[in-house]
């Protein structure tokens, strides 16, 4: 079983593929962390990861993936101060998978408006995505795209 900084592997315990079991995993684990933005960030984590790999097989799942995405980002500034104050040693934050994931569900529903504003959000907190441009450029494919939508609807 793997630990980080005292964390257990949550996927020590399920299978990803168990929808209802995993669900009533995090809930259950959601319950006893609420009042823990650094448990808790993690705990929505693992309801992004289960919802993003169901969102086209469970009819609700990509609109929980939705509700949290903005539940996790809404914590974010509460989670980064836990985060340096448990991890003092560390530059960086973890990446926080809520925003890219908010973005690709919203530009996926043609919702560039949204798309665009989590990018800059994400842009203003100093996050990274792991792409090769950042949320920077996500954020101008998604203007020049709906540049182009505009364009098309003239």
């Amino acid at each position: 079983m793997g630990q980080m900084n005292g964390e257990i592997y949550m996927s020590d315990f399920f299978d990803w593929n168990d929808y209802e079991k995993t669900g009533f995993y995090f809930l259950e684990k959601a319950f006893n962390n609420q009042d823990d933005p650094y448990q808790l960030h993690f705990v929505y984590n693992g309801f992004i990861k289960l919802f993003f790999k169901h969102r086209n097989l469970v009819p609700d799942a990509e609109d929980k993936l939705i509700t949290i995405c903005k539940l996790d980002i809404e914590l974010f500034p509460k989670f980064r101060e836990a985060w340096f104050a448990r991890n003092p040693d560390y530059k960086h934050l973890p990446r926080i998978p809520s925003f890219q994931r908010l973005i690709q569900v919203y530009e996926d529903r043609n919702q560039l408006d949204e798309a665009i504003r989590i990018c800059e959000l994400a842009i203003h907190y100093g996050l990274d995505d792991g792409t090769k441009g950042g949320f920077e450029a996500r954020m101008k494919r998604l203007r020049k795209k709906q540049s182009q939508a505009i364009r098309y609807m003239e």
